[in-house]
């Protein structure tokens, strides 16, 4: 296995993401307190119980420690490596191959550029549906991006690839609320704990009214010239998995923004992001936090796909795949059966709420960054004149 050992790009931080936590919790108590610090500060004082070690698949334990602290991990992939020859033996034994889920985004991100190569016309058929996120919706300056979540409204080239990623990276992310289940001392089967709000969420619907409210993002960002493509928020849902074929995420590490997948690529590894969303957070009663993060265009070409030009300057883009595991709108939330010594007494007890009102609450809160910036602007002021009123 190639074992990658993220480290910030500043001098501040320690060589791993271990480390990285540790220096932040001293670090804060010199500087003056700010919001995220006082977060921290809280975090650190919490007098709850230590979770119980019950380690996340596919994650370095190194870097195990992040995801509940931070919100975010890496998820990394077993390496290949050269054929090895017995000297006992006249057969060699072959390389490991690729993990099933990069074998899968491999393929997603092969189908995603085709679509993303194609005419806007064409493109055009699949137009975002008012009232809905399904649908192809482009953001000239930033990004265009395709929402899939049933295979009734999928173009025929991403159908196969995107339900075959669905499947695997479904039965990760619920494998996953499993362990985080046991870390806060709360049953695991599948229809327990924090795995009872994945339901049905798991695989790709076929028809219409299968649509669950879990999604499939294939984004293009603009890539040819140094910007933020995607501002800094953190997912509204249970947990998010991110990949990119070429570096741009960014992850908010307590103090400053993490270069999470240049770091991967610079340790010559290959990886994908994992975030905690605000579903997930209000679930554990705070123990986890929602990652936050956003998206950066670093300039740099190398590895990436181009096409055309813009005033001289050849155009340059990174793709992406987002899973956003929510949770299953219909199941009824009891803050009672979620409550242990570990997650402690519910600050705001819920029982009688479905997660998809939950859902509402939280996303009545937030602005939409996938929207044009004026719309994004509009809400933003929106939400801080009703944060003046209250």
């Amino acid at each position: 296995m190639d074992v990658t050992t993220l480290s910030p790009r500043s001098s501040e931080h320690q060589s791993s993401i271990s480390n990285m936590i540790s220096r932040l919790l001293s670090k804060k108590k010199k500087n003056p307190k700010r919001r995220d610090e006082q977060a921290e500060q809280e975090q650190e004082q919490d007098t709850r119980p230590q979770l119980i070690h019950a380690p996340v698949p596919l994650v370095l334990p190194e870097h195990q420690d992040t995801l509940l602290k931070l919100g975010w991990t890496t998820i990394t992939f077993p390496g290949t490596s050269p054929t090895t020859q017995s000297p006992d033996s006249l057969s060699s034994i072959p390389p490991p191959g690729p993990h099933p889920l990069q074998i899968a985004y491999q393929d997603l991100f092969s189908a995603g550029q085709a679509f993303f190569n194609l005419a806007d016309s064409e493109k055009h058929q699949w137009k975002h549906r008012l009232g809905s996120e399904e649908g192809w919706s482009k953001i000239p300056g930033e990004k265009e991006f395709i929402t899939l979540r049933s295979l009734a409204y999928c173009p025929e080239i991403l159908r196969a690839p995107a339900q075959r990623y669905w499947e695997l990276v479904g039965k990760h992310c619920s494998s996953t609320l499993g362990r985080i289940s046991t870390a806060l001392g709360l049953p695991d089967g599948e229809n327990e704990g924090l795995r009872q709000f994945v339901g049905p969420c798991a695989r790709m619907p076929v028809e219409e009214e299968g649509k669950t409210a879990t999604m499939l993002r294939l984004f293009r960002y603009e890539g040819w010239e140094e910007k933020v493509v995607a501002e800094a928020h953190a997912d509204l849902g249970l947990i998010s998995v991110v990949v990119g074929d070429t570096p741009g995420l960014e992850v908010w590490d307590g103090a400053d923004w993490f270069d999470v997948e240049r770091e991967v690529e610079r340790k010559g590894g290959k990886g994908a992001t994992m975030l905690i969303g605000r579903q997930l957070e209000r679930l554990t009663n705070e123990r986890l936090r929602a990652g936050g993060h956003r998206v950066v265009a670093y300039r740099e070409t190398r590895n990436m796909s181009s096409e055309g030009g813009v005033d001289g300057v050849e155009k340059r883009y990174r793709h992406s795949i987002v899973f956003v595991l929510r949770a299953h709108e219909s199941t009824q939330i009891d803050s009672d059966a979620l409550e242990t010594r570990i997650t402690g007494r519910w600050r705001q007890p819920m029982k009688g709420v479905t997660a998809g009102t939950l859902y509402e609450m939280i996303r009545s809160q937030c602005f939409n960054i996938n929207v044009e910036k004026e719309e994004r602007d509009a809400q933003r002021r929106k939400l801080a004149e009703a944060k003046e009123v209250r």
